[in-house]
């Protein structure tokens, strides 16, 4: 009874095995047939050369076109800055032949007064206007000097953003328009200057220097040994070299006092299209060169010591070439050497009235340089005037700056 029992029992398992297997074949089949009726897509290799075109993106997220700008499909135009700071200069008017000077200055005023759009091409040429009207006013040509309306019109052409104005009224400062000089008020005026001309900018910072300089004994030429004189060279030479001709034409006056006669021609010439002064000069010394520069073989000895004191009174007395009290005692010396008594008499009267300190004292030099020390007997008569050949400056360092038609060369003198 037991064994049909457990035969019983196997024979259900079994089956019960039979139908899952059974049932499993069946949905295996649909399955597959599913699988079957969806069509299939065939896997491609990955494009080497364009891959990198195509990141990887997040399933479900397709992937997006390249940024470009809001606006437009096309990429934009390189930044470029605003306006033409590289742009020339306005035009400036030129005088009618046929107008007086006071039409010329009234037609000027007229185009410095008009008041166009900020910016444009008639303001430009309004502020520039401005700035030549100054520099009329400043130095007498086609009106007569008139200083502070000189410094009312470089105030305009300053507030009309024209950077040059702030030369003119740092020069009006330094020397003086409506008021007093004030040589430490024009500082602020040179930082906006340097960028539109670094050359006349260290100018006016080396008049700058120079007018508040305490007062030396010597001329330009003396011994430069303190710090203070040694950065006033070195700001005279920046000037030169970035090509302003006052700087150029000063360092030719300081090299004319040395000696050096070369090196100070070439600085007049370079300057002598743009200063008359630094002309003049270039003239002056050449005749100079050429008179040093003749035969002298057959001088004796008195006729040499007679030059030598001829080039010491031209030294003492500003006679052609700038004062140099160091060079003029050092030809007195070699002529009083020589035997020639006129310059013992200088010499003697020279050291007769020391400075306190010892050394030479300017304020008798002075008085020295007018008096006749070659009769016996009649030291102190006054002798005659220089001659009018002289090494000039031009009246302002701004005076290079007026245009060749607005100028009548008048502006040659000394300062």
């Amino acid at each position: 009874m037991r064994k049909d029992t457990v035969a019983k029992g196997v024979r259900r398992g079994c089956m019960a095995l039979c139908i899952s297997m059974l049932a499993l074949h069946v949905m295996t089949t649909a399955a597959q047939a599913v699988v079957r009726a969806i069509p299939g897509v065939q896997i491609q290799p990955p494009n080497t050369s364009t891959a990198h075109q195509s990141p990887v993106q997040p399933a479900g997220v397709t992937s997006p076109s390249s940024i470009q700008p809001a606006g437009t499909s096309v990429a934009p135009p390189p930044i470029k800055p605003t306006g033409q700071p590289g742009a020339a200069a306005p035009k400036l008017m030129d005088p009618d032949e046929n107008d007086t000077d006071a039409e010329r200055i009234r037609k000027l005023e007229a185009t410095a007064l008009v008041n166009a759009k900020r910016g444009s091409a008639a303001d430009r040429l309004a502020a520039r206007t401005s700035w030549l009207l100054g520099l009329l006013f400043l130095h007498g040509e086609h009106a007569p000097v008139d200083r502070a309306q000189a410094q009312k019109w470089f105030e305009r052409a300053k507030s009309m953003n024209e950077p040059l104005g702030n030369a003119g009224l740092a020069w009006c400062e330094i020397d003086g328009c409506s008021g007093p000089p004030s040589p430490r008020s024009a500082r602020p005026y040179l930082a906006p200057l340097k960028s539109a001309n670094p050359g006349l900018a260290l100018f006016l910072d080396w008049s700058i220097q120079e007018r508040m300089a305490p007062v030396q004994g010597n001329s330009v030429t003396q011994s430069m040994h303190s710090s203070p004189e040694v950065q006033r060279m070195q700001l005279l030479q920046q000037a030169a070299q970035a090509g302003n001709a006052s700087a150029l034409n000063e360092l030719g006056l300081i090299n004319v006092s040395a000696s050096r006669y070369d090196l100070a021609m070439q600085q007049f010439t370079t300057a002598a299209k743009r200063s008359p002064a630094a002309a003049s000069n270039a003239n002056l010394l050449s005749m100079r060169i050429e008179q040093n520069q003749k035969p002298v073989a057959g001088q004796s000895p008195s006729e040499r010591a007679e030059g030598w004191f001829a080039q010491a009174r031209r030294y003492h007395r500003g006679d052609g070439v700038p004062s140099n009290y160091a060079e003029a005692i050092r030809f007195y010396q070699l002529a009083a050497a020589a035997g020639y008594q006129p310059a013992r008499r200088m010499l003697e009267l020279i050291y007769s009235r020391p400075a306190p300190g010892g050394s030479v004292n300017v304020a008798w030099m002075r008085q020295l340089a007018s008096m006749d020390v070659t009769a016996e007997g009649a030291i102190l008569s006054v002798s005659t005037p220089p001659t009018p050949l002289l090494f000039v400056r031009d009246l302002t360092p701004l005076y290079e700056f007026i245009p060749q038609e607005w100028r009548r060369d008048r502006s040659v003198g000394q300062r």
